[in-house]
């Protein structure tokens, strides 16, 4: 395989290589006009190649001028598609991870070119050795997406931040991640004690209700009783 690279900064690269038999053979250096072995099957070729002189010339001018050439053609052929620049979307959320610890993640998504950094910022500095990186991939309209993970304890410190760097931005584009407050934490416990004291004072009144009930239904049968007994008594008199 052969190709030729255009960087953003201006500069160029190249590569020109073999492989044999599923396994890497030999490779080009145009600035020393040598071939790279392999291995030790491939010095044969490597001798072969490098006594050809016009060969060796004949790469070099073709990966650095005229493979070049061509890219900047195919790159004006095809602007409005290819250095298109669209803005990545961020979203941060977290959950609850293993050890009481949090996992915050960074979605980033709808970003081209494809070029983008994705770093989790600790009191505004990166910690790269902590974060869990995933990898570029297609989203399926044109665009890319990709994103970040980290492991925090969130009792010891919560100001962190996804930092996002792309082509398409003038300045880096920060999300900070929002832990929820404490706040709402003590609002969610006094409104479960409110429905608890609801509850039970519901429970205590139902039941006030039945033994008022039953007390009234033992006055009602009493009195009935009392009054037959006294009918009873003033017809044995009479």
């Amino acid at each position: 395989m052969y190709g030729c690279d255009l960087r953003g900064d201006g500069t160029t690269g190249a590569f020109h290589q073999y492989a044999y038999d599923g396994r890497d053979f030999v490779s080009f250096d145009k600035d020393t006009l040598t071939w790279t072995a392999a291995d030790a099957g491939a010095q044969v070729t490597k001798r072969k190649w490098e006594a050809e002189k016009d060969n060796l010339q004949q790469d070099k001018n073709y990966l650095e001028e005229i493979c070049i050439d061509w890219l900047k053609k195919y790159l004006e052929y095809g602007k409005d598609a290819l250095q298109r620049k669209e803005q990545p979307r961020v979203q941060v959320s977290d959950r609850l991870s293993r050890d009481g610890l949090t996992t915050l993640s960074c979605q980033v998504h709808g970003f081209y070119p494809r070029s983008v950094a994705v770093v989790w910022l600790k009191k505004g500095v990166a910690v790269p050795q902590e974060m869990k990186r995933w990898g570029v991939v297609p989203s399926g309209d044109g665009t890319y997406q990709t994103g970040a993970t980290i492991d925090i304890d969130p009792s010891k410190e919560t100001d962190y931040t996804c930092c996002v760097e792309h082509p398409s931005l003038m300045e880096d584009l920060r999300v900070p991640w929002a832990p929820k407050s404490s706040v709402t934490l003590i609002v969610g416990i006094v409104l479960g004690v409110l429905v608890l004291v609801a509850v039970i004072a519901g429970a205590v009144l139902c039941l006030r209700k039945k033994k008022s009930g039953y007390k009234a239904a033992a006055a009602h049968d009493g009195s009935a009783s009392s009054g037959s007994n006294q009918g009873s008594d003033t017809c044995v008199k009479a």
